[in-house]
């Protein structure tokens, strides 16, 4: 059996980088008591993984951790021994149980949604924002494992909003279609001729597809795996 973890990384640990957050999160399980299970060999581990990692200097709304189990214990129990473990400024939102057979959150992972808090020209950034996405192709030097490339980001971007000094985005995120909301803040300024501001991202969700429409990546096959236990 697998538990699924949506947690909350606060504002105040925006800096954590993965490491730290792995052995954070590494160390409340330990002292959560719940039945952890640990691979084999001669230095055993805990048998986790996050969906996915998020940059440092980037606090998260609605993160996933994925564990495996390796005993008995009701959603209920999991849900108060892992709150009463877990940091405060990472708190637990809601746990549920997956079969082990069940896909990695990873592998459902297609979208993730940013809230930009801007400063200095933001009303010309949120007033370039409909000329922006009416463009036919939208080319910016996007960076990965094999290097930078020119690339069409519009497609990425699955909805652009914006009023006053907030802006939020939903975009790709998956292993080979991932845009950083930094280059499209960036590519927007650039676009819209201002220069980039200062700006506070925070992650608000991680999505799959379910159905044909972007859904929650906690939830995703939650009523068929609740009606299979």
């Amino acid at each position: 059996m697998r538990m699924l973890v949506e947690f909350e990384k606060t504002e105040r640990i925006r800096h954590l980088g993965l490491l730290d957050m792995q052995r954070t999160v590494q160390r409340a399980l330990r002292r959560s008591d719940l039945p952890i299970a640990y691979s084999n060999g001669f230095n055993p581990h805990i048998l986790m993984s996050f969906a996915s990692a998020l940059s440092s200097g980037i606090p998260g709304d609605a993160e996933i951790l994925d564990v495996t189990l390796d005993g008995e214990v009701t959603e209920e129990e999991a849900l108060a021994a892992l709150r009463g473990a877990m940091p405060e400024m990472m708190p637990v939102r809601r746990i549920r149980f997956v079969d082990k057979s069940f896909k990695k959150m990873g592998a459902l992972l297609e979208m993730a949604g940013y809230h930009f808090a801007l400063t200095g020209d933001a009303e010309q950034i949120i007033a370039a924002i409909p000329a922006y996405l009416a463009r036919g192709e939208i080319m910016a030097v996007r960076k990965s494992k094999s290097g930078e490339k020119l690339t069409d980001i519009r497609p990425m971007i699955h909805s652009l909003t914006g009023s006053g000094e907030e802006m939020d985005a939903v975009v790709s995120f998956t292993e080979s279609a991932t845009l950083k909301p930094t280059l499209l803040l960036s590519s927007l300024c650039e676009f819209a001729g201002v220069e980039v501001p200062f700006t506070m991202i925070r992650r608000t969700g991680l999505f799959g597809i379910e159905n044909g429409r972007p859904t929650p990546l906690f939830e995703i096959g939650y009523e068929q795996n609740r009606s299979c236990r």
